[in-house]
């Protein structure tokens, strides 16, 4: 699944309006996943709820990035779940991490990465929580502990929290990264709750960025989505229906444009603390 290189020549009029615009989106969204980075940069999942398809978009995402760039990148599979973040992302293992004493005192990156899981993509996968209890998700204490020596051993860290309260989780999810995926259903009344919860995150931790991604795990659409993605002074990023996700087979070409111009838009978020324009995606005709 090359989300990249295999869009630019299935590329049409009814996505961006020309092949050469919509090459010259790609190819400044390319640029923008694969820039340098100050110091390790982390990227957080997480949604108010389940079935919004967190795990898939997170393990989406965190396969773009290790793909296209020339550092390590490390994904962190904290929620519950059989279809967790690390089976969607094909890891070669997905049952939760060892214990590992070079990876608890890591002076290397060979310590920072002994006994995590990889994918083809080059992927590292480190599955948090008790091993004795995969479907509990990770505490954020045990987060902390599981990733905060390894950390700096990688570019970019993707983390997925699954779905976490908004009044207790929530916080220490903001606290951990330098921008928040919000991950919410397609509809308007999900929609508003993850705009309106990316208020209270970012009122939270200031120094945080938050990203609200509708995703269409339903196929009824994005309409809604797209409308609040053009509201003032929030970053809405819709995602469309990707039926590859349970059936299956090759990813559709409107997802993968939007797949990677969410992982563009989420490294500078990353990267770039001050505010923004909001992130969109081109309208796609379903």
């Amino acid at each position: 699944m090359r989300l990249f290189d295999d869009v630019v020549p299935a590329l049409g009029r009814a996505f961006f309006g020309s092949v050469a615009g919509g090459a010259r989106e790609l190819d400044d969204a390319h640029r923008a996943i694969r820039q340098g980075v100050p110091t390790s940069r982390r990227i957080a999942f997480a949604s108010l709820r389940g079935g919004t398809g967190c795990s898939a978009t997170a393990a989406a995402i965190a396969t773009v990035l290790a793909r296209r760039r020339s550092g390590r990148v490390l994904g962190v599979d904290g929620a519950a779940g059989t279809r967790s973040f690390a089976a969607h992302a094909g890891a070669d293992r997905t049952g939760p991490t060892p214990p590992s004493e070079r990876r608890s005192a890591a002076r290397t990156s060979w310590d920072a990465t002994d006994g995590l899981a990889v994918t083809s993509a080059g992927l590292h996968v480190l599955r948090t929580g008790d091993p004795s209890l995969a479907s509990r998700q990770a505490a954020p204490a045990d987060w902390t502990d599981a990733v905060d020596p390894i950390a700096r051993f990688f570019d970019v860290v993707v983390g997925d929290w699954g779905s976490r309260s908004p009044f207790v989780d929530l916080g220490a999810v903001a606290a951990d990264a330098h921008v928040v995926a919000l991950v919410t259903g397609p509809d308007r009344p999900s929609v508003e709750e993850g705009v309106a919860h990316a208020d209270a995150i970012r009122r939270h931790a200031p120094g945080s960025r938050v990203i609200v991604v509708p995703v269409d795990t339903t196929g009824a659409g994005l309409r809604a989505a797209r409308t609040a993605a053009d509201w003032p002074g929030h970053a809405v990023h819709p995602i469309p229906n990707d039926p590859s996700t349970t059936r299956g087979g090759d990813r559709p070409t409107a997802s993968r444009i939007a797949l990677i111009q969410l992982t563009a838009a989420l490294v500078d978020a990353a990267v770039d603390r001050r505010p923004t324009a909001t992130a969109t995606t081109p309208e796609v005709s379903r």
